[in-house]
C-alpha cells in the first residue's frame, strides 16, 4: 500500500512539474506578447476604428460610417495602384524564387570558396534600401545614366530609355532592382533547405544515370516544395509593404504608374491628411495579406498530406 501511495504521489509530483513547466514558458514569452499586442494589435484595431470616420489626423472626428469604403471601391486612384501592386507582386516574386533556387543549386555542388559566394550574392539583401534606390536611379538616369551609357557605348542606341520617367519601363525598371536586391534572401534559404536533403539520394541518382537536369526536376524541385510555399507566402507579404524603395526611385510617377498600395496608403494618409479614408486603405490590404495567407496555408496543408 505504501508503495502504491508512494508511486502515485510521484505521479501528482511530475504531473504538476510539467504543468509548471509550461507556464514557465509563457512567463519568458509574455513580454514580447504584451509588446506585438500594444504595437501591432492596437494599431490594427485603430485603424478599422478610424476607417469609420472622416479624420484629417488632427482635430475632431466624424463618423460617416461606411462612406470611406464606399469611396475607395470607386477611386480609380485606388484600382490602378491595386493593378500594379498585382503586377509587381507576379513580376517579382516567380522571378526572385527562380534566380534563388538557380543560385542554390549551384552553390551546392560548390565546395571552394562556398561561403564567399554567398555572401557576394546575399550582399545586396542587407544593404540599406536607400543606398539601393539611389545607387539604381543613378543608374538608370536617361543622360549621363550608365544603363543608357552602356547601351550607346554597344552601338543600341534605339534601345536607350527614360527609364524611370517612361511609363512602359517605369515599373519594370523598379521590379528589376527589387529582384536584384531580394534574391538573395531566396538563394540561402533554399540553399539551406537542399543541405537538410539526403545527398545520398543524389548519389543513387547519379548512379541510375540521372544528369544535374533530371535530378533538379525530379528530386530537389518536388523536395523543397515546402519551402517554395514558404517563401512564397513571404515574399508577397514583403512585396506588400514595399514602400520605401518606390519612393526614393519615382515617388509612384509618373502619373501613378508605379504607385503601388503602400504609396498610396502614404500618400493619402500623410500627404493628403485624410487619416479615416487611409484607414480604410489600410484594412483593405490587411484583408489581403490575411485572405492570401490563409489561402497559401491551406494549399500547404493539403500538400503535406
Amino acid at each position: 500500500m505504501d508503495i502504491v501511495l508512494s508511486t502515485t504521489n510521484t505521479a501528482a509530483v511530475k504531473s504538476k512539474k510539467k504543468k509548471r513547466g509550461r507556464f514557465t514558458g509563457l512567463y519568458f514569452v509574455l513580454p514580447l506578447l504584451l509588446f506585438v499586442s500594444v504595437f501591432t494589435f492596437f494599431g490594427i484595431f485603430y485603424n478599422i476604428y478610424i476607417g469609420f470616420f472622416e479624420w484629417s489626423g488632427i482635430g475632431s472626428k466624424v463618423f460617416i460610417g461606411l462612406d470611406n469604403y464606399v469611396n475607395l471601391f470607386h477611386d480609380p486612384n485606388f484600382y490602378q495602384a491595386l493593378w500594379n501592386t498585382v503586377y509587381f507582386l507576379v513580376i517579382t516574386i516567380p522571378l526572385s524564387m527562380a534566380l534563388g533556387l538557380l543560385l542554390a543549386t549551384l552553390l551546392n555542388g560548390v565546395w571552394a570558396a562556398d561561403g564567399l559566394f554567398k555572401s557576394i550574392f546575399f550582399l545586396p539583401h542587407v544593404i540599406a534600401v536607400v543606398t539601393v534606390g539611389t545607387t539604381f536611379a543613378g543608374i538608370y538616369e536617361p543622360n549621363f545614366g550608365l544603363l543608357n551609357t552602356m547601351l550607346r557605348f554597344a552601338g543600341l542606341e534605339s534601345w536607350t530609355h527614360s527609364w524611370l520617367s517612361e511609363p512602359a519601363t517605369a515599373l519594370n525598371a523598379i521590379a528589376a532592382v527589387y529582384i536584384f536586391a531580394n534574391t538573395g534572401f531566396y538563394m540561402l534559404i533554399y540553399y539551406t533547405s537542399l543541405l537538410n536533403i539526403d545527398q545520398e539520394i543524389f548519389e543513387a541518382a547519379k548512379i541510375d544515370g540521372a544528369g544535374v537536369l533530371r535530378q533538379f526536376r525530379h528530386i530537389i524541385f518536388p523536395m523543397l516544395i515546402g519551402t517554395h510555399i514558404t517563401l512564397l507566402i513571404l515574399g508577397i507579404i514583403h512585396a506588400l509593404k514595399v514602400f520605401d524603395l518606390i519612393w526614393i526611385m519615382t515617388e509612384g510617377g509618373p502619373g501613378g504608374e508605379t504607385e503601388l498600395i503602400s504609396t498610396f496608403l502614404f500618400r493619402e494618409s500623410l500627404l493628403k491628411y485624410k487619416t479615416g479614408y487611409s484607414g480604410a486603405v489600410s484594412v483593405v490590404l490587411l484583408l489581403i495579406a490575411f485572405g492570401y495567407t490563409a489561402f497559401q496555408l491551406r494549399i500547404y496543408n493539403k500538400v503535406r498530406r
